[in-house]
């Protein structure tokens, strides 16, 4: 078989091509710090990375909802806890006004704080977390407790609002005010502790404290859910820390390069490539003469 000239040059570029690829390669993977620069360098790290990638992702979107949900759920225990501390006061206060030997003049005036703590009642069920009103349900954009003379009014829905903290597990945010205050009877009873204390009707006081006791149950019952569903949180937070560290580590694993390893290999690719010009010179220079000649 005759060697021609253009076979021999077609050689020499095809090794000159190959190894400038090398070169090239490596001064990519240096200036970016990245062992892939586009996924057909490797195919099956590539999908990896993606999958990696993927992972992390939905690891930071399930902690953005779990510091969310946190901040919510502290928020409502406290109102809760502050909703208990005010039943307690308007028990003592009824128990109070049940007394046969006080005067209507000190009945009217526990029925003045009881009304002004209905108020506060109303201002904790209105409670908002960045403009969001907790206990409306799904209702979140407008106050959910509203009062009109004597009646309390709930604007909100039945819904409980669930957050997703890991995959397809949800924990469900605050409780709603249909049932603290619906449901309870809250409102209703408080208003009929006030007019029976305003009227003198000591039976019907008496009959309230039982209810405001039913009520203080059913508030304490919310609070030890809302204390579980913390505890679960702050659990699954830990685990996506430890998760996010591992994924990272995994992801930093396949993605970057060792820079020193790099380096070296970079040094010896450019003398690879500066002895294959050289050799490339030797080899067409004869070849040119020949083919000349």
């Amino acid at each position: 078989m005759r060697v021609t000239y253009n076979m021999i040059a077609n050689n020499v570029l095809r090794n000159l091509s190959s190894n400038l690829t090398r070169l090239e390669k490596l001064q990519n993977q240096l200036s970016s710090g990245k062992k892939i620069i586009k996924p057909s360098d490797d195919p099956v790290s590539t999908s990896r990375l993606i999958e990696l990638k993927s992972t992390l992702n939905a690891n930071k979107q399930y902690s953005r909802n779990i510091d969310f949900l946190k901040t919510e759920l502290n928020v409502a225990d406290k109102a809760l806890q502050d909703i208990s501390s005010t039943l307690t006061r308007i028990k003592e206060l009824a128990v109070r006004g049940a007394n046969e030997t006080l005067s209507q003049e000190d009945r009217n005036a526990i029925a003045k704080e009881v009304d002004q703590l209905i108020d506060h009642l109303i201002q904790i069920g209105n409670t908002n977390v960045s403009g969001r009103y907790i206990f409306g349900g799904y209702k979140t954009s407008e106050a959910p407790l509203e009062k009109n003379e004597n009646v309390v009014l709930y604007k909100g829905d039945g819904n409980l609002r669930s957050v997703e903290i890991s995959n397809n597990v949800l924990i469900n945010a605050s409780p709603t005010g249909k049932s603290l205050f619906v449901d309870s009877g809250m409102f209703d009873t408080l208003v009929s502790l006030k007019e029976a204390l305003l009227g003198g009707n000591t039976s019907q006081i008496t009959e309230t404290i039982d209810k405001i006791d039913a009520i203080s149950e059913r508030v304490s019952s919310e609070l030890s859910g809302l204390g579980a569903r913390l505890s679960r949180v702050e659990l699954t937070s830990d685990l996506l820390s430890e998760k996010y560290t591992k994924y990272t580590d995994l992801l930093s694993k396949q993605e970057d390069i060792e820079i020193e390893e790099v380096v070296l290999k970079l040094y010896a690719q450019q003398n690879v490539y500066q002895a294959s010009l050289i050799s490339a010179a030797r080899a067409l220079q004869p070849s040119l003469i020949n083919y000349l000649g």
